[in-house]
Order: structure tokens, then C-alpha cells, then sequence
């Protein structure tokens, strides 16, 4: 019997091995770059929901009209677009927000603190004890086409307190 016969060409075993790593490859590159993206959690800004130090995995592939209360989201700073910050939407277009005593109401109604954890200890006093800029907010309506976004760690967080409301298209991703 002839070897011949039975023997796949070196061409044919190469291409049959290159191509679909080539494409597994590309997926994940495009995967990762495109649609699932992580994210290293550089502060205690989002604590006690994620942890500084830790990895977060945000979604890209989102529509902004699905987004809703409660969703953490990755969002371009207004005030540097090279910057990104992590914050939670507590107000969504219409809402009027505000801040009293360290509460926070959405069209009057006080939000879930069991929903919107609030870090409860500080290991690092930032503002001396008493009343602080966090404490109160005047009302707030959220325009078009914009969010309003707290940081569950309120004391040391950058959120629409500081920043103002986010506009959707400075959302990036939504946490995964």
C-alpha cells in the first residue's frame, strides 16, 4: 500500500490550523476591545459596591435607552474627556433630584438605601465631622438626553454633585 494516498499535504494541515486561530484570535482581541471591556477600580469611590484595587467588566454593547435607576455605568468625564469615572444613575431625564440630610429623593420619593448602598465608614476622614457639601443638594431636574450619577462612597466620590448630569453619549459602557 502507498503512504501516499493517505497523506494530507503540509499546505492543507497548515491553513487548516492557521485560519480558525487567525479568527479566534481576532474575536477575542475584538471582543475584548469592543464589547466586554475590564476596568481596574483605581478608589473607593463606588466602595462598598466595588472594591478599590478590584477588576469591573462593563459591557459596551448597550443602548442608552434601556439604561435604568440603579445601573453602574462607565462614563467619560464632562470636564476631561481623556478621564473616565464609575457612578451609579440615580436620575434619568424628567426626574428632579435632590439631597436632604444625606438622603436622596427621585420626584419626591426617597431612594432605597438597600438599592443605592452608601460606603458607611470612612477609613480616611477627607471633611471634618459635621455638615458636609455631601449632606444637602438643592433640587434638580434632569434635562434630555442626560443622567444624574452619584458614587455609592458619597463622602469621597466625583458624581453629578460636582460634575453636573452626564450627557448619554458620555456613557461608555454599563457594568456587566
Amino acid at each position: 500500500m502507498s503512504k501516499s494516498k493517505n497523506k494530507i499535504p503540509f499546505k492543507t494541515r497548515l491553513y487548516t490550523f492557521i485560519i480558525p486561530l487567525f479568527f479566534g484570535l481576532t474575536s477575542a482581541v475584538l471582543f475584548k476591545y469592543y464589547a466586554i471591556t475590564p476596568v481596574h477600580v483605581p478608589n473607593q469611590f463606588m466602595e462598598p459596591t466595588l472594591k478599590s484595587g478590584s477588576t469591573a467588566y462593563f459591557n459596551r454593547l448597550f443602548r442608552s435607552k434601556h439604561l435604568g435607576i440603579g445601573d453602574i455605568v462607565l462614563v467619560r468625564s464632562p470636564l476631561d474627556p481623556e478621564s473616565v469615572f464609575i457612578a451609579r444613575i440615580v436620575g434619568k431625564p424628567g426626574d428632579t433630584i435632590y439631597v436632604q440630610k444625606r438622603m436622596v429623593f427621585r420626584n419626591g420619593t426617597l431612594l432605597d438605601p438597600t438599592s443605592f448602598p452608601e460606603s458607611g465608614s470612612n477609613d480616611v476622614p477627607m471633611i471634618p465631622q459635621g455638615k458636609t457639601e455631601s449632606d444637602d443638594m438643592p433640587k434638580l431636574t434632569v434635562p434630555e438626553k442626560s443622567f444624574f450619577l452619584l458614587a455609592d462612597n458619597r463622602e469621597l466620590g466625583v458624581d453629578s454633585r460636582t460634575l453636573g448630569v452626564v450627557q448619554e453619549n458620555h456613557v461608555i459602557a454599563t457594568l456587566w
